[in-house]
């Protein structure tokens, strides 16, 4: 069959992000990244002697008519997109047009379809299935089992127009027999993160799942599941070699909810790709509790470039609420422990909890400059259906939102807090990232940094983004 994988646009000012990302937004910039689970899926149609097409649009900028006029050129038997809250009424309305214009049988994945499968198969009559939660595994059963899918897991389908729903999603335990993913049908060197050091570059996982479940996380509530699963560091290696063998790829974002879970295996990682001569640089989200100066003097070794800390919130109480299971000290520790053996440290932060306030807040802008990260991404809380978060919020009357558009964080919070006005968040990113980056201490902070040329380069580069995202929060 021919099967089209798509992502279509996604109207509004900058760049919609849909495909694997945990905070879903419009960017300023088009750093965009690769859609990895998109491209397991390809691997997965691929095996099973499906011919495959990607196509792009926010990447490719292209409009809906144009889009649309692609769509009938490939005449696809089957077509996959990719869905998320924030862009679900573009989502739902493009699918009815696809579904019009080619008769194509049409699957729906992705975290909004996950935790509201039934409901969306009523609200998008062109929706033939929903796959939840992560679903590469899947795809190949789906349409293998076409005529009849009352047995295959993890998916809610309609059939002669009713709707049925095969129960929960369903986690691959042995993520090593999945085939890596593809990299040319879709082709990963279009897509990167400002802060890349060094090109080609591109995205990995080497595990799924994560354990901590704060109550906001996309990954642990909806999309990958609480227990954490991992691949063998012996199948990690394999697919680097291809990457740097057949790709010639240079540096690496490992994007696994929490890579550093089990030291031993970190270790195990490490000095894998020392053994195997695998030169390259490599970036990992970790848990400041889970971090010691052995583990992170086996990545530094081992060509670890930075690491990313989920900090969220500088006040305790906030953190405790929102399960995240850490201190402030803990968190400040690792960043230092982080800095010492030359690993940039980057800190993400959160604003617009049901339980913030003004003084909660204020800690928070006010920790990301006492705890000195290299850099800090900042963020909107969004309660995503299926999250804790959003049941918590549902449950004390805390949502505050008219459309399901609301949720792209350009358009503030949709929760009420207590005592602070929602207009008083408009502007808080933009704050957070001028009171951070523009201090004559971080401008120091960054030059004693660089240890490589082309941290010069990515400095400046991730300058220019710093700027874009300013102004365009600020008009937001």
């Amino acid at each position: 069959m021919k099967v089209l994988l798509v992502n279509p646009p996604w109207p509004g000012k900058g760049y919609g992000t849909r495909s694997q990302n945990r905070i879903i937004k419009h960017r300023a910039d088009k750093f965009i990244q690769f859609p990895i689970m998109m491209a397991y899926a390809v691997s997965q149609l691929k095996k099973r002697g499906h011919e495959v097409f990607w196509l792009d649009s926010v990447m490719d900028e292209i409009d809906l008519n144009e889009t649309l006029s692609k769509v009938k050129e490939i005449n696809p038997d089957v077509v996959m997109m990719e869905t998320t809250t924030p862009s679900i009424e573009y989502d739902f309305s493009f699918l009815e047009k696809v579904k019009e214009a080619t008769n194509a049988f049409i699957i729906a994945v992705g975290q909004h379809v996950t935790a509201l499968a039934k409901e969306s198969l009523k609200e998008c009559g062109a929706i033939d299935v929903v796959i939840k939660g992560e679903f590469d595994p899947w795809i190949g059963e789906v349409l293998a089992n076409k005529k009849d899918l009352s047995k295959v897991k993890s998916i809610a389908y309609r059939k002669d127009n009713k709707i049925y729903d095969n129960g929960p999603a369903v986690f691959v335990d042995n993520l090593d027999s999945l085939p890596f993913p593809d990299r040319e049908v879709i082709p990963f060197n279009k897509y990167g993160e400002s802060w890349y050091n060094l090109k080609p570059f591109t995205n990995m996982l080497t595990s799924r799942g994560c354990p901590y479940a704060c109550s906001f996380c996309l990954s642990a509530h909806v999309m990958e599941g609480k227990r954490w699963r991992a691949r063998s560091v012996r199948n990690i290696i394999e697919e680097i070699k291809e990457l740097v063998e057949k790709y010639e790829v240079r540096e690496l974002n490992i994007d696994d909810p929490t890579f550093t879970i089990s030291k031993e295996r970190t270790i195990e990682f490490c000095r894998a790709l020392r053994d195997n001569h695998l030169r390259i640089l490599w970036t990992i989200n970790g848990r400041a509790d889970n971090v010691d100066e052995e583990m992170l003097r086996e990545m530094r070794k081992s060509g670890c470039k930075m690491i990313r800390y989920g900090m969220e919130s500088g006040d305790q109480e906030v953190l405790d609420k929102i399960g995240k299971k850490l201190t402030v000290e803990k968190v400040k520790k690792a960043i230092e422990l982080t800095k010492k053996h030359k690993i940039l440290a980057l800190a993400g932060f959160m604003f617009g909890f049901p339980y913030d306030t003004k003084k909660s807040i204020e800690k928070t802008v006010q920790a990301a400059k006492q705890l000195k990260p290299d850099l800090i991404q900042t963020s909107i809380v969004l309660p995503y259906p299926g999250t804790k978060l959003y049941e918590q919020a549902k449950e004390w009357g805390s949502l505050d939102f008219k459309k399901w558009s609301d949720f792209d964080m350009t358009h503030g919070p949709v929760v009420k807090m207590d005592g602070v006005d929602k207009k008083e968040l408009q502007g808080i990113l933009k704050r957070m990232y001028n009171e951070f980056y523009f201090r004559p201490s971080f401008v120091l902070q960054t030059l004693f940094s660089i240890r490589r040329i082309s941290d010069v380069t990515r400095i400046f580069r991730t300058f220019l983004t710093l700027v874009r995202t300013s102004l365009f929060y600020a008009r937001s």
